[in-house]
């Protein structure tokens, strides 16, 4: 399988996300996207870490997506980060959903592991099928115009390299 590594290196560059010599924190759940991601940056030359999160809500499940992660980061030679959350505690403690819960304790972790290890960025790996559900649900929700904009790009530390990515039904 050819992959897009051109249209990847294009992406990154034409959208300013990262440096071409700095280090990233590839943020890897074990999914198709992620890992897709991880091995575009690989074959693009990119300097990664992996950072993976066990929310710990799917059991056996969960701790084979880890294990795969590890796994991963190995073959890769690159430096792997894990943590383990109690996300249903978290999410009760904070009256928030599931989700909400996933969401803060993953952005907080990797903001901690990016200034502990000096990270240039964070890369996530939502594409445009993301973006157009992102915008939808902000419809939805009534945020108005400012909601139209779905996924940026890059926001901060955190950068979406594969948004010229759309997954085909």
């Amino acid at each position: 399988m050819m992959l897009p590594d051109k249209k990847f290196t294009d992406f990154i560059d034409q959208n300013g996300l990262f440096e071409r010599n700095g280090t990233l924190l590839a943020a890897v759940s074990g999914g198709m996207d992620s890992v897709l991601m991880v091995h575009l940056l690989l074959s693009s030359g990119y300097k990664f870490a992996i950072a993976h999160c066990n929310f710990q809500l799917r059991g056996h499940e969960a701790d084979a997506d880890q294990a795969f992660c590890k796994q991963l980061a190995q073959q890769c030679k690159v430096p792997f980060h894990t943590i383990n959350f109690d996300t249903q505690n978290y999410a009760t403690a904070n009256k928030i959903s599931i989700q909400m819960a996933a969401r803060d304790l993953r952005y907080q972790w990797f903001e901690q592991i990016r200034l502990q290890h000096n990270y240039t960025a964070i890369a996530l790996a939502h594409h445009q099928n993301d973006a157009i559900e992102t915008i939808l649900l902000n419809l939805v929700r009534g945020t108005g115009i400012a909601g139209l904009h779905g996924i940026l790009p890059k926001n901060g530390w955190l950068v979406r390299p594969l948004l010229f990515l759309s997954r085909q039904k």
